[in-house]
């Protein structure tokens, strides 16, 4: 029997008001008045960077197939693990550096999403490759507002050498949207939400922004006429959901407004690049503006580096003073092990709260979670060695049924980065023969 309905919205309406919009999640509403298929959700594509490789004696685990236990480092994703796969074998022979000897780091994030080879250069004439990311981008173009999120923990510069005679380009993105050209990254919370959800305060002078911060002007305010009439057409079910959505947004608002509000940090000391008071914020601001994104259907594809390649960031918060990239270099040194440790633990512990928000959250019959695949490693796997094979690779989600979890599959030796993507391409429907150095998509 086809379903009748007495309101049909379209999948991407938005909530509209003076110079702002607000998209909103789906709605039972937004299936046709007559519907004889059910709507079925897009699929969605995360990939996440981590800087300076992983503790590897406890990230990898011991046993193969589906009879294996998560080792310390990915033991938060536990309850997660039906839409866990973790790789062990693979390897990006581009990170390697073949003739031109060191800048590992730099070659661990230009390669991690193009399995591409950089030309070591500190000018303008750089060359490495086409992302995963850009390439499903560019597939799925037109199907939302932004073809592609990518944002970041930390600034760094476009232009000059970081990392042995590597441009700064190299380190601070891992989205390259032609082989010459990369796709720089969003660090600051509050413009990526101005951005996404068309904030007016965004273009305001900073005294502006104060005061409108004062008076707690919201971009919601802005659509409350239009979401009002919005929801007196809408089923009980839809203005529950969407009464969730508008709190959440608002919530979300008022924590980036005490953020602004507060008293911006000292200046940096030499030799680190954030005291890292405020980080664990900004990570589950950025995890959380992600979650709306893909809830609202305004991206389908998001990249996030939670450092720059040879990130010397300290984490005080979690007692460790020193920093990321001093103590990779760790020599087997236990005090440095354990620093290693502390901090590879906090990034999956907070990869592990966003997943469960994305698995809490309804997309039809569906849940972000299982619509998504979300790519979480390094391009280096232990920081010691600045090796770049049996690399720190894991997937979540279930990308529409594409993906199959709860497995630790080993790759094989020098299994390519690319096969990962290549099978990932073809789960996103994109008709893609090869990518990069692959040799044959994974079975995933």
């Amino acid at each position: 029997m086809p379903a009748f309905r007495n309101r049909a919205l379209d999948r991407r309406t938005f909530l509209r008001g003076a110079a702002a919009c607000v998209g909103i999640p789906f709605l039972d509403a937004m299936a046709p008045a007559i519907t004889r298929t059910p709507y079925t959700p897009p699929r969605r594509a995360m990939f996440v960077f981590a800087p300076n490789g992983q503790k590897m004696d406890e990230w990898k685990p011991a046993a193969v197939g589906r009879d294996f236990a998560l080792p310390f480092l990915l033991a938060p994703l536990q309850p997660l693990r039906a839409q866990l796969t973790v790789f062990s074998g693979l390897t990006i022979d581009g990170g390697r550096g073949r003739e031109d000897g060191a800048g590992d780091h730099a070659r661990a994030a230009s390669s991690f999403l193009t399995c591409a080879h950089a030309k070591k250069t500190g000018g303008a004439d750089l060359r490495v490759g086409v992302s995963v990311d850009q390439v499903l981008a560019a597939a799925m173009a037109g199907a939302t507002r932004f073809a592609s999120l990518e944002l970041g923990l930390e600034r760094g510069p476009a232009a000059g050498i970081c990392d042995s005679g590597y441009s700064c380009a190299y380190s601070n993105n891992i989205s390259w949207r032609t082989e010459s050209t990369p796709v720089a990254k969003e660090t600051e919370p509050a413009a990526v939400f101005a951005r996404l959800f068309g904030d007016p305060a965004a273009a305001l002078s900073a005294g502006e922004r104060a005061q409108q911060a004062a008076g707690d002007r919201s971009v919601l305010d802005a659509v409350l006429a239009d979401a009002k009439s919005l929801q007196a057409q809408l089923g009980a079910s839809d203005r529950r959901k969407l009464d969730d959505y508008l709190a959440a947004v608002r919530e979300l608002e008022q924590r980036l407004q005490q953020t602004q509000q507060q008293a911006p940090p000292p200046p940096v000391p030499n030799g680190l690049l954030d005291a890292g008071a405020d980080y664990p914020r900004q990570l589950d601001l950025m995890y959380e503006l992600i979650a709306l994104a893909f809830a609202a259907d305004l991206t389908r594809v998001v990249t996030l580096m939670l450092g720059n390649a040879g990130s010397n960031r300290s984490y005080k918060f979690l007692g460790v003073p020193d920093g990321h990239h001093d103590l990779s270099h760790h020599g087997n040194k236990p005090e440095k092990l354990a620093g290693v440790r502390a901090i590879n633990r906090f990034h999956t512990e907070r990869l592990a709260a966003f997943l469960h928000v994305l698995a809490a959250r309804a997309d039809g019959d569906s849940d972000l979670l299982r619509q998504a695949a979300v790519v979480y490693g390094s391009g280096i796997g232990d920081g010691d060695r600045h090796n770049h094979d049996d690399l720190p690779v894991i997937l979540c989600g279930g990308a529409g049924g594409a993906v199959r979890g709860n497995r630790h599959l080993v790759c094989g030796k020098e299994a390519p980065m690319a096969d990962l993507y290549l099978a990932l391409l073809r789960a996103f429907s994109v008709p893609a023969e090869r990518f990069a150095d692959s040799k044959g998509a994974l079975a995933i």
